[in-house]
C-alpha cells in the first residue's frame, strides 16, 4: 500500500506541474520542490528505523490519500494528454514527406500572410528544421511542432504582439528522473509586444485546446515604464505514457 501511494504521489506531482505552470506564469510560479521534500520526509517518517507496522488509523489515511490521488490523476490525464488534430497528421497511405511539404506551405501562407496583413513580423520558415524531415517518425514530430507554432503564432497575432523574432523546434525530452510518464515536445519562441499583448497571448496559449505547457518563460522590459516586453518561452505539447498510466489504473 505504501509503495502504491508513493508511486501515485510522484505521478500526480509530475502531471500537476504541467497543468498549472503556464497559468502560474501570469501570476506566480509553481514550484513543487518543497512538496517533493515534504514527500521524502513523510516517506522517511513512515518507514522509521524499525519499519514498525502502521496502526489501523494510519492505514485508513493512506487508503484515503491513494483514492484522492487516483481521482486527481483521472481528472488531469484527459486535460493534459496532447492529441494531434487530423490536419497535422499523416493519414494511412499518404507519403509523409510530401504531406509535410503541403502542411508547411499551408501554414506559411496562412501565418506569414496574416502577420503581414496586420503589420507584424513572423519568421518565414516558422522555425521548422532544415533540411526537411524525412520518414514518418521525424515528419510526425515536425508536424506536432508545427501545430504548436500554429497555436502560439495565432494567439500572438490575435493579442497584437508586434514581432516574433525567433521560432526554434526543440527535441522531445522526458521530464523528471523519477518518472517516465511525461514527455514534452517543445518549441522555443522569442517575441515582443506590449505588456497587455504578452499577457493576453500567454493566457490564450495556456487556456486553449489542446493543452500546451509553458515549460520555460522569461520576460524582460524593453523600456523604463515596462510597457514594451520581450518574452522568451518554450511551449510544449505534453504526451503521456499510456501503458504506465494503465498500470496505475488511471486509464481504462
Amino acid at each position: 500500500m505504501d509503495k502504491d501511494v508513493r508511486r501515485l504521489a510522484v505521478s500526480a506531482l509530475a502531471l500537476i506541474v504541467f497543468l498549472f505552470v503556464g497559468r502560474a506564469v501570469i501570476g506566480s510560479v509553481f514550484d513543487d520542490e518543497a512538496e517533493r521534500r515534504k514527500a521524502v520526509l513523510a516517506r522517511s517518517g513512515l518507514s522509521g528505523a524499525g519499519a514498525k507496522r502502521p496502526d489501523s488509523g494510519e492505514v485508513g489515511r493512506m487508503r484515503t490519500l491513494r483514492a484522492s490521488l487516483h481521482d486527481a490523476l483521472e481528472d488531469l490525464v484527459p486535460e493534459l494528454a496532447y492529441e494531434r488534430p487530423p490536419e497535422f497528421d499523416v493519414p494511412a497511405g499518404r507519403s509523409a514527406d510530401l504531406l509535410y511539404l503541403e502542411v508547411l506551405r499551408r501554414e506559411q501562407d496562412a501565418l506569414v500572410q496574416m502577420a503581414r496583413f496586420r503589420g507584424k513580423s513572423v519568421p518565414l520558415d516558422l522555425g521548422m528544421p532544415v533540411p526537411n524531415p524525412t520518414g514518418t517518425e521525424d515528419v510526425l514530430a515536425a508536424l506536432r511542432a508545427l501545430h504548436v507554432v500554429h497555436v502560439v503564432v495565432t494567439a500572438a497575432l490575435d493579442a497584437d504582439c508586434s514581432v516574433i523574432d525567433k521560432i526554434e523546434m526543440i527535441a522531445a525530452t522526458r521530464r523528471r528522473r523519477d518518472t517516465s510518464l511525461v514527455r514534452t515536445h517543445g518549441v522555443q519562441f522569442d517575441l515582443r509586444g506590449s505588456a497587455g499583448a504578452v499577457q493576453a497571448m500567454l493566457a490564450a496559449v495556456v487556456g486553449g485546446t489542446p493543452y500546451l505547457a509553458l515549460d520555460d518563460v522569461r520576460i524582460e522590459a524593453l523600456d523604463e515604464d515596462g510597457e514594451s516586453l520581450r518574452c522568451r518561452m518554450i511551449v510544449s505539447a505534453v504526451s503521456l505514457d499510456r501503458e504506465a498510466l494503465e498500470e496505475l489504473e488511471v486509464l481504462p
